[in-house]
C-alpha cells in the first residue's frame, strides 16, 4: 500500500514537473511570436515621435512611392500620381492599390497598413487610428543622394540606401564620362529647366523633378546665378517671355506639362517663334532637350538613377546633329 501511494506522488509530481516545462515553453514561444510581430522603434517626424514598426510590411505612401519601392520596401497602397510613374514595374503595380488623387481614411483602412508615409500634414489626423503616420514636408528630404539616406532610417533598410547611393554614384561617373568624351563637361557647363504649365513659363531649380537631380546632383552640371537664386528659394519661378535671357544657360531642358493639352500646343509655339527664345545661345547652338514630362515629372532615386542615362544619351544625340 505504501509503495502504491508512493507511486502515485510520485506520478503526480512528474505530471506537474510536465505541465511546468510545457507551459513555460509555450510561454517563451508566445513571447518571442508577440516581440517579432509587435517589434517597434521610435523615430522623429515633423510632427514629432512616431512609433513604427521595425520592419512595415504593408506601406501605404502619398507622393513617396518611389522612394519606398526604390529601397525595396513594401507598398499595398498609393496615390494615382505616383502610381502613374513610368518608374514603378508592372510587376510592382500588381501588389499595389490604386488609391486616387488622396488618401482616403476608409479605402487605407481596407488595406490594412502598418505604415503610411506621406506628404500631405493632414493625413496625420485622418489615418494615425489606422497606422502609424510618418508625415514628410514636400522638398524637405534634401538632394538624392540625402533622400535616400532618410527612407533608409526611416524604414529601416540602411544597408540598401548606402548600396543604393554606391550604384548611383557610379552610374553618375560613368554617364558624366560620356558627356565628356563628347565635349561637353559637366563642371563647366550652365543647364537651365524650363516647363511650360497651362501657357505660363517656369523656370526650374534642381531640388524638385524636370531632371535636375539628375543634371546637377548626379552629373554635375551647373545653374546659372539666376537660377541658383531660384533654386534656393521656392525651386520655381514663373517667368516672362522679356526676361528669358536673365535665365539663359548654355544647355536648356524643356518640358511641357498641362491639363489643357491645346492651349500649351499654341503657348509652346509662340514661344519658340519669339525672338527672344530664336536668340539664346543654347537655341542658335542647338542645345536643347525636349523629353516627355512624365520621364522627368518623378524624382526619387530610381526615377533619378534612370535620368541618368536619358539625359545623357538626349545631350549626346543632339550634339551628334
Amino acid at each position: 500500500m505504501k509503495k502504491q501511494i508512493t507511486y502515485l506522488k510520485l506520478l503526480g509530481v512528474m505530471i506537474l514537473a510536465v505541465l511546468f516545462l510545457t507551459g513555460c515553453g509555450n510561454g517563451n514561444a508566445n513571447q518571442s511570436t508577440t516581440k517579432t510581430s509587435t517589434s517597434t522603434r521610435v523615430i522623429d517626424t515633423s510632427t514629432g515621435k512616431v512609433k513604427i514598426p521595425t520592419h512595415p510590411k504593408r506601406i501605404v505612401t502619398n507622393v513617396y512611392t518611389g522612394d519606398v519601392l526604390s529601397l525595396g520596401g513594401h507598398v499595398v497602397g498609393a496615390t494615382s500620381i505616383d502610381f502613374a510613374s513610368p518608374y514603378i514595374t508592372k510587376s510592382q503595380k500588381k501588389s499595389i492599390t490604386n488609391l486616387g488623387l488622396t488618401l482616403k481614411p476608409e479605402a487605407v483602412l481596407k488595406l490594412k497598413p502598418d505604415l503610411v508615409v506621406t506628404s500631405n500634414e493632414a493625413d496625420v489626423k485622418a489615418l494615425k487610428k489606422i497606422a502609424p503616420v510618418v508625415y514628410i514636408p514636400y522638398g524637405t528630404t534634401g538632394n538624392i543622394r540625402q533622400t535616400a539616406t532618410k527612407f533608409g532610417q526611416v524604414l529601416n533598410r540602411q544597408k540598401q540606401a548606402k548600396s543604393w547611393i554606391t550604384k548611383f554614384n557610379r552610374q553618375s561617373t560613368d554617364q558624366a564620362a560620356r558627356l565628356t568624351k563628347a565635349g561637353i563637361k559637366p563642371s563647366k557647363t550652365t543647364v537651365g529647366i524650363y516647363d511650360m504649365q497651362n501657357g505660363k513659363l517656369f523656370v526650374d531649380g534642381a531640388k524638385w523633378g524636370r531632371g535636375g537631380q539628375a543634371l546637377v546632383t548626379g552629373l554635375g552640371f551647373k545653374l546659372p546665378t539666376s537660377i541658383q537664386k531660384i533654386d534656393q528659394g521656392a525651386g520655381f519661378k514663373q517667368v516672362s517671355l522679356e526676361s528669358l535671357k536673365k535665365y539663359s544657360a548654355d544647355w536648356l531642358f524643356f518640358t511641357n506639362t498641362t491639363s489643357g493639352k491645346s492651349n500649351n500646343k499654341q503657348a509652346i509655339a509662340d514661344l519658340k517663334s519669339n525672338p527672344v527664345w530664336q536668340s539664346l545661345p543654347a537655341v542658335r547652338a542647338g542645345h536643347v532637350v525636349e523629353l516627355p514630362e512624365n520621364k522627368l515629372y518623378y524624382f526619387d532615386p530610381t526615377a533619378v538613377y534612370q535620368q541618368l542615362k536619358l539625359v545623357t544619351d538626349a545631350m549626346l544625340k543632339n550634339e551628334s546633329h
